[in-house]
């Protein structure tokens, strides 16, 4: 079969596509292998990783510079606490709700291992069905407002393939066939335990996002639709070293997950479990040193209340009664906050830094980095 959709070696050719029946070919073959890539040999997975990555060197699919304007994002903190080694608690961290450290970055739907991509939902209701909250979890919703004047090169996978398309010449006839692999391979469902079968939405938006030579029109987010809530919303996956330059962080909330709700409608805007009828939060950070701040002692004393009345004797039992508020959120957010202290770094301080290509090195001397982020090669990022 095929090695390539077009036989080009640089983008700057003339385009040379193969026969319209071997690019067929050879995507049906592909598409025989969803769901079954979690199972191949590690060589073979290798093989066909390297193969994919090769394939498809034309992409279907429109761009757009206009960012979704609020993102919700939903962190489990019994989760991530239990990875760090820590007890439950509320986060304090803002790197805690933010794509896990690199080395803990498998498969995703957008990522490839070892690449730092931040998943977000358009609304709250998108961050539940995603992930999916159950009885006795801990979670902290984040919310980012997108900066004023702030774009960001995303590109988007259709929803739905087009429909008895208009077709003049080959290369529409090849766009279209590549349009609906994408949409197929952006809407497979995946199970939590066979991660290595994002194989090709993975690879696809790994060449996407993380493109290995550097130019300003370079994608930096790939809007897509929502599996889990059956395609009746958008997702928002963002390279991690680009959320907080392009999106102001502007509030957390720790909220406390009772009952799973059953037969919730996709195209609602219904949450899929209930809460407890408390929960708190802050809107105030400490972006120098990464810290979300609350009113400590209120705080300790509001988790300590609310876990008893999720997970303790006497639990709380939910009544659905017209005109009781469904949520009373608490704001523990401080009044004194600290200064920030914008501070010019030398040439022996050491910096986090993330390339081009995802790849990351951390507390690195600058002056070892210098010529790197001169040149664009990488970036800066404190988490």
């Amino acid at each position: 079969m095929i090695n390539k959709v077009a036989n080009n070696k640089f983008n700057t050719e003339k385009l040379n596509l193969y026969p319209t029946e071997q690019i067929k070919e050879k995507l049906e073959y592909y598409k025989s292998l969803f769901g079954k890539t979690h199972d191949l040999a590690p060589a073979e997975f290798e093989l066909l990783k390297k193969d994919i990555a090769t394939f498809f060197n034309l992409k279907p699919g429109g761009h757009t510079y206009l960012a979704p304007p609020h993102l919700v994002r939903i962190s489990n903190n019994n989760k991530i606490l239990e990875a760090q080694g820590k007890e439950l608690s509320y986060l304090t961290d803002i790197s805690q709700l933010l794509a896990p450290p690199i080395q803990f970055c498998g498969f995703g739907r957008c990522n490839i291992p070892n690449q730092q991509v931040l998943y977000c939902a358009v609304n709250e209701a998108g961050a539940y069905w995603e992930t999916k909250p159950k009885n006795g979890d801990v979670i902290t919703i984040s919310h980012f407002h997108l900066k004023p004047d702030a774009k960001v090169m995303s590109y988007v996978v259709n929803r739905e393939k087009t429909e008895n398309p208009a077709i003049k010449h080959q290369l529409q006839e090849v766009y279209y066939l590549l349009e609906d692999f994408f949409v197929e391979a952006y809407s497979s469902q995946v199970a939590k335990d066979r991660p290595r079968d994002y194989l090709f939405s993975g690879v696809l938006s790994s060449e996407t996002l993380f493109y290995p030579v550097v130019a300003p029109n370079n994608f930096e987010a790939i809007i897509y639709p929502s599996v889990q809530k059956k395609k009746f919303g958008e997702n928002f996956a963002i390279r991690n070293d680009l959320i907080l330059e392009r999106y102001d962080l502007v509030g957390v909330e720790t909220r406390f997950i009772l009952d799973e709700y059953e037969n919730i409608d996709p195209a609602s805007d219904e949450v899929t479990t209930d809460q407890l009828i408390g929960s708190f939060g802050t809107d105030k950070f400490d972006f120098e040193n990464g810290k979300i701040l609350y009113k400590v002692d209120e705080a300790e004393k509001l988790f300590k209340l609310f876990r008893e009345m999720q997970t303790g004797s006497g639990q709380q039992i939910r009544y659905e009664t017209p005109g009781i508020p469904k949520n009373l959120a608490f704001n523990l957010a401080p009044k004194d906050i600290p200064i920030k202290i914008n501070k010019k770094i030398g040439r022996n301080d050491r910096i986090n830094v993330v390339y081009q290509n995802g790849s990351r090195k951390d507390n690195v001397k600058y002056k070892t980095i210098s010529d790197d982020i001169q040149s664009g090669k990488c970036r800066i990022v404190k988490y």
